[in-house]
């Protein structure tokens, strides 16, 4: 950790040192131009003195002097006007500013120490980079440049200079692997340049918005606004060289440059997208002619801050992207398409919101259909959910419709998780919102799905007719259902006497000695539905005299016995 903290100690150091030598105004006898620097001399200077000043070198003198026609040294009025060279001037070192990062990003100097990842962090000639899974940097220049890298990529700061007083900057990145998108602003001095170098293309340019990808068998260059030149980085007798326009791309493979081709437009983001209320969010894209779908999270609106990115192929030039996890809050997300070859397209850019939390709870009972009895035609369904960590109450609605149009029961329960709601006989939908209180403030979270319900009236009590030798038993019945029929002495259903399996809506048993007895029916749908038992039907069986050989003695018709 010391040795860390050293380092960016250190960096911090040569950053102001270097620096102060690009002095943000100069002095009155110092004009720059587009050819170098105009200086007017001063007493006692000479050549020499002058070379050694502006170029870190005496032997420059004689330079400095063909391009100003002085020939001799030290006879040079006080006050002329001396031009040294752009190409003369002293490079000096300058620095990369760490702008942002997300993610588990490895840094380190060219001695192979480690550089802690900070916002603000210089980086300088020799550095290395590389991000992890899932992580982003983006850095920047003094002149405003930025080049930021996405997951598994990997680049050296090869060249981080700027000539003294000129301030003009020469760059080299040296993309090992990966992707590096860069933003160069515009040079306004020729020998200015910027170049993402890979181990088999150079990309160079004066300013402009491209992307550089690469791998172990070709590099792709795409090029969003200005131009880029593109050349191969092999040995070859006969060098392979593209000047790609806005809007064009190509690949570099087998040691040359393919020639450009239109990059695709950006795809089609379906409408939805705006507000993300349930994860993993969801980008719907469609471009004909995409083979893939590249999409970016970012926290601002030039996608510069990236914290997510995924690829998704597609299907008939459609693909929905999924990004698993994110914060509740605001976002950007940035889309493109890829074409067959890989080259990937102009992109568009969208604000949109995630407001996720708190979860739903999932929903548990009633299954997909709830059976019962109620008084006026009202049915009570018990609907229970899961319990949801950190919630304390919960919002339920009820609706005829699946767009919950027509909602018949919206109420929130506190601190439980589960509700009875009175309905009558027909299909419903249901759903389950979680809420969160802070104080006087609470948040009601997403719905969950909402799950379908027929509610349906139960099973009405059994009619008994009693005989002389059996019990006949019916009751209502739908098509395709079969029943348990079941009779107890106890209206508790404790002990049972029968317990019948049937297709029939009736059933018979032999006639129960004298007593109280308790009977009930319960059906099963086809579809295996079980519903509930009905209310219990109470009978009196009473005692009924027999003549010797077992049969009813009867008076006028009728069967003599003892009412209970």
């Amino acid at each position: 950790m010391s040795k860390t903290i050293a380092s960016m100690l250190l960096s911090l150091a040569i950053s102001s040192s270097a620096y102060a030598q690009l002095p943000t105004a100069h002095p009155s006898n110092i004009q720059t131009t587009r050819d170098g620097v105009m200086y007017s001399v001063s007493q006692n200077e000479t050549l020499s003195s002058i070379s050694q000043k502006f170029t870190g070198h005496i032997k420059n003198w004689r330079a400095i002097g063909l391009a100003n026609q002085i020939d001799n040294d030290r006879t040079i009025p006080i006050g002329r006007k001396v031009l040294i060279p752009t190409r003369l001037l002293t490079p000096i070192s300058v620095f990369a500013k760490v702008n942002s990062f997300f993610g588990e990003v490895v840094i380190r100097a060219q001695d192979g120490s480690n550089i802690e990842t900070r916002i603000g962090t210089l980086l300088k000639e020799g550095d290395t980079l590389t991000t992890l899974a899932n992580s982003f940097i983006s850095l920047m220049l003094d002149d405003g440049t930025q080049f930021t890298l996405p997951p598994n990529s990997a680049i050296s700061l090869k060249l981080l200079r700027a000539t003294q007083y000129t301030d003009s900057p020469k760059t080299q990145i040296f993309l090992q692997k990966g992707r590096v998108e860069s933003h160069v602003t515009p040079f306004n001095r020729p020998e200015s340049r910027y170049e993402v170098i890979s181990p088999l293309a150079v990309s160079g340019v004066r300013g402009t918005n491209f992307r550089v990808t690469a791998d172990t068998n070709k590099v792709l260059n795409e090029v969003i606004e200005g131009k880029v030149a593109v050349e191969q980085n092999t040995v070859k007798t006969k060098p392979s060289k593209q000047l790609l326009a806005a809007g064009y791309g190509a690949i570099v493979e087998n040691g040359r440059v393919h020639k450009p081709v239109a990059l695709l437009a950006a795809p089609t983001l379906l409408d939805g997208y705006q507000e993300q209320r349930r994860l993993p969010i969801q980008f719907a894209l469609s471009h004909p002619a995409a083979t893939a779908f590249h999409v970016t999270i970012s926290i601002d609106a030039a996608g510069q801050n990236n914290i997510a990115e995924t690829h998704v192929n597609s299907t008939n030039g459609k693909a929905t992207a999924k990004v698993e996890n994110l914060e509740d809050g605001d976002y950007f997300v940035r889309y493109s398409a890829l074409d067959a070859s890989g080259l990937e397209g102009l992109s568009s850019i969208q604000p949109f919101r995630v407001n996720a939390r708190p979860f739903p709870p999932f929903l548990l009972q009633p299954g997909a259909k709830s059976q019962g009895i109620g008084q006026n035609d009202r049915i009570p369904v018990t609907m229970q959910w899961s319990q949801v960590s950190g919630v304390s109450d919960y919002r339920l609605q009820v609706a005829t419709d699946a767009t919950f149009g027509a909602i018949v029961v919206d109420q929130n329960t506190s601190a439980a998780d589960q509700s009875v709601a009175m309905l009558a006989s027909g299909t419903y939908y249901w759903r389950v919102a979680s809420i969160i209180k802070n104080g006087n403030e609470q948040k009601q979270g997403p719905y969950g799905d909402a799950k379908k319900l027929e509610v349906i009236q139960g099973l009405a009590a059994p009619v008994a007719n009693i005989h002389q030798k059996d019990i006949h038993f019916s009751w209502s019945a739908a098509p395709g259902q079969r029943f348990t029929f079941q009779v107890a002495d106890t209206p508790a259903f404790t002990k049972l006497l029968h317990n019948i399996e049937t297709t029939q809506a009736e059933t018979s048993i032999p006639r129960l000695d004298a007593g109280i007895y308790y009977a009930r029916v319960r059906s099963t749908d086809a579809d295996g539905f079980v519903g509930t038992f009905s209310p219990a039907q109470k009978f009196a069986i009473q005692m009924q005299w027999t003549s010797g050989d077992g049969s009813p003695v009867e008076s006028l018709g009728q069967p003599i016995g003892t009412n209970f």
